[in-house]
C-alpha cells in the first residue's frame, strides 16, 4: 500500500508512472500525453530518489532537466530524503506543427511544497513552497520516441 514520505521516513510502494500508449505518437495529443507523463516521472522522482524515468525522457543537453535531477539526487543523498515536492499537471497545451523538428508543449505545474530530511529524522530549515506555475517544454521526436530538449518556467 502506498504511503507518502513524512518525518518518520520515505515514502513507500510509491506507484511507478506508466507511460501511455498514446506518449510515443508524433501527434499533437501524443506530445500532451508524453509531456504529462514525463512530469509524472518528475514527480516520482522526487517521492523516491530515482530519477531513471525522468531521465529516459530528457535530452543529455536539456540544462534544466539535468539541474533537476541534480537537486533531487544531492537531496537523497546518503540516508535523505524528501517529504512532499509531489507534482500534478491540469492543464498541458501542445503546439504541434507537422514535420517540424522540435514542438513545444504549455505546462501548468502545481508541485506540493518540499522538506529535505536528514537521517537524523531532523529537517534541513530550508523549505521550498507549493507553486503553481507554467513550464514551457521544447520537445524532440525520433525512432525512440519523444524527448524533453529544452525547459524552461514562464515568467
Amino acid at each position: 500500500m502506498y504511503k507518502p514520505a513524512d518525518a518518520k521516513g520515505r515514502a513507500q510502494n510509491v506507484p511507478v508512472p506508466v507511460k501511455p500508449a498514446l506518449a510515443d505518437k508524433n501527434t499533437k495529443e501524443g506530445l500532451e500525453a508524453f509531456a504529462k507523463y514525463w512530469f509524472q516521472a518528475l514527480s516520482y522522482a522526487y517521492e523516491t530518489g530515482n530519477t531513471k524515468l525522468m531521465e529516459a525522457g530528457s535530452g543529455p543537453n536539456c540544462r534544466f532537466c539535468n539541474g533537476l535531477r541534480d537537486n533531487i539526487k544531492n537531496a537523497w543523498q546518503g540516508k535523505q530524503w524528501i517529504v512532499g515536492g509531489k507534482v500534478q499537471t491540469p492543464s498541458v497545451s501542445a503546439l504541434y506543427k507537422k514535420g517540424a523538428t522540435s514542438q513545444q508543449a504549455t505546462v501548468q505545474v502545481i508541485q506540493q511544497e518540499i522538506t529535505i530530511y536528514k537521517a537524523d529524522g531532523t529537517p534541513f530549515p530550508d523549505v521550498t513552497k507549493q507553486t503553481n506555475t507554467g513550464s514551457q517544454a521544447v520537445v524532440s521526436f525520433d525512432s525512440s520516441g519523444w524527448t524533453v530538449i529544452d525547459l524552461g518556467l514562464i515568467r
